[in-house]
């Protein structure tokens, strides 16, 4: 799917954020985390992570 530039940036941006919010739920040592809760945010920072890495790769398209 094609994205304009401005919507590119602002997935970017988004994404950056969810991103930095997961990692910091996961490291965060005063909330702890099942296992369950902890395997499903790994995999949403995974997603995330790739969307970034997609998102990247389109603007430099």
């Amino acid at each position: 799917m094609k994205y304009s530039l401005n919507q590119e940036l602002l997935i970017n941006s988004l994404v950056k954020e969810k991103v930095k919010d997961l990692q910091q739920l996961l490291h965060d040592k005063k909330d702890i985390l099942s296992d369950r809760q902890h395997e499903i945010t790994s995999k949403e920072l995974k997603q995330y992570q790739e969307l970034l890495y997609q998102n990247r790769i389109n603007r430099q398209l």
